[in-house]
């Protein structure tokens, strides 16, 4: 019988950020200490879970009781490693499937997943706990009618985002009233809920939180270019033309200030694992903390050859390995 405890790398997912999903999930398991742990796919479709190695070997799974059979009878997995990004793995549902199995898993529980998981949520607790966001209003399909106006304190440009979604599907600047109806029709598509933001300007800043070995630590900021109207799916995954500065050419005192500000909030919303905080500044070389606005806070973030957190592992010396094997030795701790 195999000593080594088995371990789910969980990917799929209901949204489109499936595919997404496949390539972090991917990049999870390869970082995997093998002669530690055993770890398999289990994928989530609505159409069914199953379970395979690495090698696309099919292995027996129940998913009553989120077990796998190695070769000697159905055993429970030890721990789960979760790359959904969006649901049923980013917004508190898989959390609290394991949760009632007893199976740990490396991010935050059902409640802070859920919470974080609404764009609109997120910032207006984050505005109730002190922190600096952008002024903004939700909307929900069915209320809001057939000639909306933006309430005061946002106008144009503004952003119309699915309050839940990710990789910014479904996300439109939106530069006037004339092109307000085409936006929300688009982010309506993703979600009954739509979160219409007041733009910010300045420099996109994003900042990795993980916790490891019982300590939570800011990775080096990332601060992000695009020729494009904003950061959307295109510039994230297809564009040559996107920069990724990591480390972010920033002063000392402006880097201190975001990675403080992306661990406090990490910390005041309960999170675990890896978590990224996405952010823009407007200021100079002075770390003025009204400069520094949060944008969204991203639970799952990607974890794909494209990704930026895994980049700022390693530019941090932490290193993808260290990161996913310690993460899974603070799971099996809990559990």
């Amino acid at each position: 019988m195999d000593p080594r405890p088995p371990i789910a790398v969980v990917r799929g997912g209901y949204s489109g950020e499936s595919v997404i999903s496949h390539q972090s999930a991917q990049r999870m398991l390869s970082a995997i200490d093998s002669t530690r742990f055993d770890p398999a796919f289990v994928t989530i479709t609505r159409e069914g879970w199953s379970c395979e190695r690495a090698d696309g070997a099919v292995l027996p799974f129940d998913r009553s009781g989120f077990r796998l059979d190695r070769g000697n009878g159905l055993e429970r997995f030890a721990a789960a490693l979760i790359a959904i990004h969006g649901p049923p793995g980013e917004d508190g549902k898989l959390q609290g499937y394991l949760d009632m199995l007893g199976v740990p898993y490396q991010t935050g529980g059902v409640l802070p997943m859920a919470l974080s998981f609404s764009k609109y949520g997120t910032t207006a607790l984050l505005r109730q706990l002190g922190f600096r966001v952008s002024p903004s209003v939700l909307w929900h399909r069915d209320l809001v009618g057939d000639r909306p106006e933006l309430p005061a304190g946002i106008g144009y440009p503004c952003f119309v985002k699915p309050d839940e979604s990710g990789s910014s599907l479904g996300v439109t600047k939106v530069k006037g009233p004339a092109e307000l109806p085409a936006a929300l029709a688009t982010a309506f598509r993703e979600c009954t809920r739509v979160m219409v933001e007041a733009a910010v300007s300045g420099r996109e800043l994003t900042c990795g939180v993980i916790r490891l070995h019982g300590r939570v630590q800011a990775l080096p900021v990332c601060e992000i270019r695009t020729p494009r109207e904003f950061f959307d799916y295109e510039a994230k995954y297809h564009a040559t033309d996107t920069e990724e500065l990591v480390p972010a050419p920033l002063s000392a005192a402006v880097t201190a200030l975001v990675q403080q500000r992306s661990v406090a909030i990490y910390t005041a919303l309960d999170l675990r694992g890896m978590v990224r905080v996405d952010h823009f500044w407007s200021g100079g070389e002075e770390a003025v903390p009204d400069e520094l606005v949060t944008i969204e806070v991203n639970s799952t973030p990607g974890f794909s050859q494209a990704s930026i957190f895994p980049k700022m592992l390693e530019v941090s010396g932490v290193g993808v390995p260290a990161a996913v094997n310690g993460l899974l030795d603070e799971c099996l701790a809990r559990g």
